[in-house]
């Protein structure tokens, strides 16, 4: 295993760290995203499980596990993942310029998306 993977893997725990809370705290969840259900509306609860939860939980321990057991394109599956963290930053600086949403914690989140994706990508670049 070379560096590039450990890297990726250190970035898949943390996605997966996320999605694990998420799941058993789906409150958490809401206040780290900073949305909240709908008053009323028992789906709001079962989204953040499953969004936050479950996509970040397995998708981040499927390319873990890619990666660990040498399966081939298990850099891929990380790219993969590394791809849908760009493509959140993405997503938040065109919001900067057509909603006027950019803040502090938003250009903590740009950077934050950036880094994981970038070291998801790393197996895929460079190996």
């Amino acid at each position: 295993m070379d560096w590039t993977e450990i890297v990726a893997l250190v970035a898949c725990a943390f996605g997966g760290a996320i999605g694990l809370y998420a799941m058993i705290n789906p409150r958490w969840a809401s206040r780290l995203v900073r949305l909240v259900p709908r008053e009323g509306k028992v789906e709001g609860k079962s989204e953040f499980r499953s969004t936050y939860g479950g996509l970040f939980l397995l998708g981040h321990a499927f390319a873990a596990w890619a990666l660990l057991s040498n399966q081939p394109g298990g850099d891929l599956a990380a790219a993969a993942i590394g791809f849908t963290w760009l493509g959140s930053a993405v997503g938040r600086l065109i919001s900067f310029v057509l909603d006027k949403t950019a803040s502090p914690v938003n250009w903590f989140n740009v950077g934050l998306e950036t880094l994981l994706g970038a070291l998801l990508l790393l197996p895929f670049l460079l190996t």
